[in-house]
């Protein structure tokens, strides 16, 4: 056997950096190509199980440096083949599919925008917004903690529902904002209660510097009550079809 990893497929003719570190005993990053496409791989780590957070971070470095210059579609992590199933049942049989992908991927990264409410100043206004929660808080405030554990509990619930209707019109109005800079928005699931949003947007390389500008301006209006971070530029992971 021999266990092969595959990070992503480029272009033949795409330049790749020569300083490339990923995953097995040397960390070598190899080519393997076929017809118009190259499968960037290396070796698999033969002394323990694969599928560590660092390992996870090795594919995303890898990738992402290639997305720096070049169009590459990144691999479901972690994807293992044997060496010879890498022409064989990747870019031999998918090659036409892989290189349209390609096609419309070229010359776009993408941007991973996430935003979180600073939850003190959102508590507030939620408090000054909605009489029923602020009487409850005012009740339970009043009443010793085992009296009042289930308008705790109500209160606790009123908030997380307030919380989550806040931040879907206003996460959807960030979206909107930023949308006309973008080819391609793809929206994710939020973790949190106090999340307002987790968007990927595909983006031309020659429009990077706008779509940057754009959220820098976004999050200069919303200082001190969302709190975003702007992940990328990226390979396009958000925007790779499921087939």
């Amino acid at each position: 056997m021999n266990p092969t990893y595959i990070y992503g497929v480029i272009r033949s003719d795409a330049a790749v950096p020569e300083d490339l570190v990923g995953l097995g005993p040397s960390g070598e990053v190899e080519m393997i190509s076929h017809g118009d496409l190259t499968a960037l791989v290396s070796d698999v780590p033969m002394d323990r199980p694969l599928g560590t957070r660092d390992d996870l971070f090795a594919h995303e470095r890898v990738v992402d440096t290639v997305a720096a210059s070049a169009t590459v579609l990144p691999m479901r992590f972690p994807a293992v083949v044997e060496r010879h199933a890498v022409v064989d049942e990747l870019l031999a049989p998918h090659h036409d599919h892989l290189a349209a992908v390609l096609d419309d991927l070229d010359d776009r990264v993408q941007y991973t925008l996430k935003g979180r409410y600073e939850q003190d100043v959102v508590l507030r206004e939620v408090l000054a917004d909605d009489p029923e929660i602020r009487e409850l808080q005012e009740r339970v405030r009043e009443l010793p903690e085992d009296a009042s554990y289930y308008d705790r509990v109500r209160l606790g619930e009123l908030i997380v529902e307030e919380l989550q209707a806040r931040r879907d019109e206003e996460g959807a109005v960030l979206v909107e904002r930023l949308a006309p800079e973008a080819a391609a928005v793809v929206a994710n699931t939020l973790a949190a209660p106090d999340d307002v949003v987790n968007a990927a947007f595909l983006v031309e390389r020659s429009h990077q510097q706008r779509f940057e500008d754009s959220v820098e301006k976004l999050g200069a209006e919303l200082a001190g009550r969302i709190r975003l971070r702007l992940l990328g530029p990226l390979a396009p992971y958000d925007f790779v079809p499921e087939e």
